[in-house]
């Protein structure tokens, strides 16, 4: 049953594991990175800048002993040793970890690097719950296994999209107006625009995760369970043989775990194909559009030219608007791609016989999972 739970994991759906917990499943699996960002916390009271060697070494050595002191009422608390390892973690352990860290910086009175020590500790927190619940790093690992996989297909599916994705963006390529706007963004605005692009093509894809899950974990009897459980660690299971499936409905949490697997799954394909075309555009202004073309369109001053080449007499310039323009319409694009892919029957369905049958063995083997666990169904 370990090896199952861990294939659940390494398949991006640990949530399909019976009785998966934050205190067991989450928080303790996520011990070592607590401890480590703990201690970094607590070291935020120190004053590199303004503070003598001497009174840095004074306060360091008083941040780790404010630091083991609430490790040890933590785990006296809980009637562990005072520096045993916690094996579960709960609301105290994860109180302590937030206060602890703000104690050494109110007790040298920085209230600003107190206050920012719990608002980093809250964010932290919510950050490794959301990657850990659902195992975020084995998903994206196994999105890119499958992704290397599926290359060959991928490449006959772009090169049968790419016309219409050309010829609709080139345009805008060559568009002023597209230029003073995307090639004067910068910072966090120009990063908040593709964000916004990602997430977007993101609603799209989780828009067809109903669609895709239609009928995919409903099994008319054990033949197709067993068939589906092939290459599995489920495949050794005591199930039955025949006889109906009664399978246990998904939970609000386990849906949403199969709607990542499917937004990893097709958002790096997409990723390729933004970061084709991405480069695409920056090699495409390399060549066609000269310093002065994009200091007349994007109306600056001037414009930073990061590298420049002489060929047949002419200057080939690499300017910082022109990767802005040039990552801008590849976000853009993997934006409209991903809407084609869910509008279009062709493609809907070439990428839906991709990530379909990944998600029905998936289901398979909860189902078989569940029996064994369990220990009722047809017999």
């Amino acid at each position: 049953m370990i090896d199952i739970e861990r294939w659940f994991v390494r398949r991006g759906v640990p949530h399909f594991i019976d009785d998966y917990a934050a205190t067991t499943d989450i928080w303790t699996r996520s011990v070592p990175m607590l401890v480590v960002a703990y201690v970094a916390g607590g070291f935020n009271a120190l004053n590199l800048y303004d503070w003598t060697w001497q009174r840095n070494v004074l306060a360091g050595i008083v941040v780790v002993a404010v630091l083991c002191i609430g490790w040890m009422v933590t785990n006296r608390a809980r009637g562990r040793r005072p520096f045993a390892k916690p094996d579960v973690v709960g609301a105290p352990e994860l109180a302590a970890f937030i206060i602890g860290p703000a104690l050494p910086s109110a007790l040298f009175t920085q209230w600003g690097d107190a206050v920012q020590a719990v608002v980093e500790g809250l964010a932290l927190l919510v950050a490794i719950y959301l990657l850990t619940s659902y195992a975020v790093l084995a998903l994206l690992l196994w999105a890119v296994r499958r992704s290397a996989a599926q290359l060959a297909s991928l490449a006959g599916l772009v090169v049968r999209a790419l016309p219409l994705l050309l010829l609709f963006t080139t345009f805008l390529f060559i568009n002023a107006e597209v230029w003073q706007v995307a090639g004067t963004l910068t910072g966090v605005p120009y990063l908040a625009t593709l964000t916004i692009f990602f997430l977007l093509g993101s609603v799209f894809v989780l828009s067809r995760v109903p669609g895709i899950m239609r009928g995919l974990g409903t099994f008319t009897d054990w033949g197709e369970v067993h068939t589906a459980l092939l290459s599995t660690p489920a495949e050794g299971l005591d199930t039955p043989r025949t006889g109906p499936v009664h399978a246990a409905p998904l939970t609000a949490r386990q849906k949403l775990n199969v709607g990542l697997v499917t937004v990893f799954s097709q958002s790096l394909q997409i990723t390729f194909v933004a970061l084709l075309l991405t480069m695409f555009f920056a090699l495409f202004g390399f060549l066609a559009v000269p310093e002065a073309t994009t200091q007349g369109w994007t109306g600056l001053d001037s414009v930073n030219v990061i590298a420049t080449w002489q060929i047949s007499g002419r200057d080939l310039v690499v300017t910082e608007p022109l990767l802005r323009v040039a990552g801008f319409l590849g976000a853009f694009t993997g934006m409209y791609f991903t809407v084609v892919l869910s509008t279009d029957a062709t493609y809907r369905d070439e990428f839906a016989e991709d990530v379909a049958p990944q998600i029905r063995q998936a289901l398979a083997v909860r189902v078989a999972y569940l029996h064994h666990r369990v220990g009722t169904g047809p017999q």
